[in-house]
């Protein structure tokens, strides 16, 4: 696969935390630099981005890293996830959690109950069909109200190999989930998740994942829209397709990072409302 030969680093005039992306066309190392990161490629001289102004990072599996840069992380609370070369996560690091832990503390209250793994299941596969269906609705694939989110995933998935093969259409459904679990898994360490809880050193359950196979949902319009577009501007033109690179389907994701983390915290906020009537 093509990469895109640079490290995007989207920083704004603002001091919240920005995330960082490496997905490299070249050999690329990431070291550590007083409190920066550094990362040098051999076509290219090195960049420096202070660990400060990191929120969470995305890293292709063939980016090498030395072990204090990851330790530097892991200090700083910033999480790392590793994806391969066709979006799937493959590995991540979790940073120290945040101290808004209340969220974390019902979870590992309820979860001493014996039916906890049920009724969370449950709760997710309910919220999860809602998603599903608002993702149809705007869409316009169907204007029933009661949809199976199965149904709904294999329709989505024909339009989007439509618009731009098999290929794209997997790849491009992989980055942004990738993307989309990077947002949600930072977001649960600001909750009080992290490495030095209980939940996160057992695993279970796999929060993270369960979230934002919610949250992808919300995103998906955006991707089969995209797709769509190139597709009819590839065939205005009378141009071949060109295969979408992970460089812009980082930009389509954040291009919609507001709205993705408002409904990221509407998840989050459910789930803990509901936590507290089951406790």
């Amino acid at each position: 696969m093509e990469h895109d030969a640079t490290t995007d680093f989207l920083l704004s005039g603002a001091r919240a935390a920005q995330p960082l992306y490496l997905a490299p066309d070249d050999e690329t190392w990431v070291g550590l630099d007083g409190p920066a990161l550094r990362v040098a490629r051999r076509s290219s001289a090195p960049l420096l981005f202070p660990l400060q102004r990191i929120g969470r990072i995305h890293s292709n599996l063939r980016v090498d890293w030395e072990m204090a840069a990851l330790l530097a992380c892991a200090e700083h609370g910033i999480p790392v996830v590793f994806i391969d070369d066709d979006g799937a996560v493959q590995a991540r690091l979790l940073g120290r959690p945040g101290g808004r832990d209340e969220l974390s503390a019902r979870l590992l209250e309820f979860l001493l109950r014996p039916e906890a793994s049920g009724m969370l299941q449950h709760w997710c596969g309910q919220h999860r069909a809602r998603a599903a269906r608002w993702a149809a609705l705007k869409l316009g694939l169907s204007a029933r109200a009661r949809l199976r989110a199965r149904d709904v995933r294999e329709r989505i998935n024909r339009n989007a190999e439509e618009y731009g093969g098999a290929r794209a259409a997997l790849r491009t459904r992989q980055w942004l989930r990738a993307l989309a679990y990077g947002w949600m898994e930072s977001h649960l360490r600001d909750l009080g998740f992290g490495r030095a809880t209980e939940l996160a050193q057992a695993g279970q359950p796999a929060l993270a994942s369960e979230l934002t196979e919610i949250l992808f949902w919300y995103l998906e319009p955006a991707r089969l829209g995209w797709l769509k577009r190139r597709h009819l501007a590839a065939r205005h033109k009378g141009e071949a397709l060109r295969e979408p690179t992970q460089r812009e389907v980082v930009r389509l994701f954040e291009g919609r990072s507001a709205r993705a983390a408002t409904r990221g915290r509407e998840i989050t906020s459910a789930l803990h409302r509901w936590l507290i009537h089951e406790t």
